[in-house]
């Protein structure tokens, strides 16, 4: 299983550890990571894995599941470094109606509270649109289909967006992070829109190689675009990007320079990464990811390399 210190010591791009990332982010050196960037599990919504460490398997948001995000908070606040940044990914989430449940759980306003009681300070968010058909179809929510419209409209609401929380460890920042080259001004004058509304719902990895019929089915990576802002907006290259949820590989892929197979961009400097992940399954393929992008992005720069006196003369 992979240890941060010595991850740290060695040259090595990337890690992940297999394991649950509370009590594995305990023994890592407070203030050590200088961006995070994930996706939590959505408890009641997906089940992951069958481990009971898995917040994903907690269906009770206001007892079981709080109490594991509040013990995650406080370990991701102690292991950020002073003023830098945290990027959490959420969605509202329904109330499950097979248990009279109706509306819905404030699931981005309950990591907003445990995180901040955690000592993270709240910043911002950033809306991201989501199709209402194409959610409509996936979910089979009366609430967004005609069905429903044309039944009784009372009942009716519009689409579930994704947010992407924005957090800082509190103190100064040391080593500034510095758009140069990084993020140029027609960037931001798009990416500070409050609602990013260009983002390829289907620009992930692929999801195929995390399944099996047994335990794995449901897989939701988040976007590489989204990834590829937050990682340039809030890190530096040469950093250590950390997603305590590494899934199949998403944060540490393009992290690491890997190309978006819809979209072509990629972080051109790459950063370093650090993971955990909880699933067996989903580490293995995580891992074939990160070497993917790694890989890639060499022989690219082999590429440009060999054409550069051609481009010269």
């Amino acid at each position: 299983m992979a240890n941060y210190a010595d991850f740290m010591a060695s040259d090595a791009e990337y890690a992940v550890h297999l394991g649950d990332c509370i009590p594995h982010m305990a023994e890592m050196p407070a203030g050590c990571v200088d961006f995070s960037v994930f996706s939590p599990p959505f408890p009641s919504l997906y089940s992951y894995t069958s481990e009971g460490a898995d917040i994903g398997n907690s269906e009770d948001l206001r007892a079981e599941a709080k109490i594991h995000l509040s013990f995650f908070y406080r370990q991701l606040a102690r292991v950020l470094k002073p003023g830098r940044v945290a990027v959490v990914h959420v969605t509202q989430i329904p109330r499950m109606k097979r248990v009279g449940g109706q509306g819905l759980n404030d699931f981005r306003g309950l990591n907003i509270r445990l995180a901040e009681r955690a000592g993270l300070v709240y910043e911002y968010d950033w809306m991201v649109r989501v199709n209402p058909q194409e959610q409509a179809l996936r979910t089979k929510s009366r609430e967004l289909q005609f069905a429903g419209l044309e039944t009784d409209r009372s009942r009716s609401r519009g689409t579930l967006c994704d947010y992407l929380l924005k957090f800082t460890a509190p103190g100064d920042n040391k080593v500034p992070v510095r758009g140069d080259g990084q993020v140029s001004r027609n960037d931001w004058i798009k990416w500070a829109e409050g609602c990013w509304t260009d983002v390829l719902r289907h620009d992930t990895l692929n999801t195929a190689e995390g399944k099996d019929e047994d335990h794995v089915r449901h897989i939701c990576p988040l976007q590489l675009e989204v990834i590829r802002r937050c990682v340039l907006l809030y890190s530096n290259p040469g950093d250590v990007v950390f997603s305590p949820f590494t899934g199949i590989g998403s944060e540490g892929y393009v992290s690491l320079g890997g190309k978006s197979p819809k979209t072509g961009l990629r972080v051109a400097d790459p950063r370093r990464f650090y993971g955990c992940e909880l699933s067996p399954k989903y580490h293995e393929v995580a891992l074939l990811n990160l070497e993917r992008a790694v890989k890639s992005r060499r022989k690219d720069q082999r590429t440009i390399l060999d054409l550069e006196p051609e481009a010269v003369a």
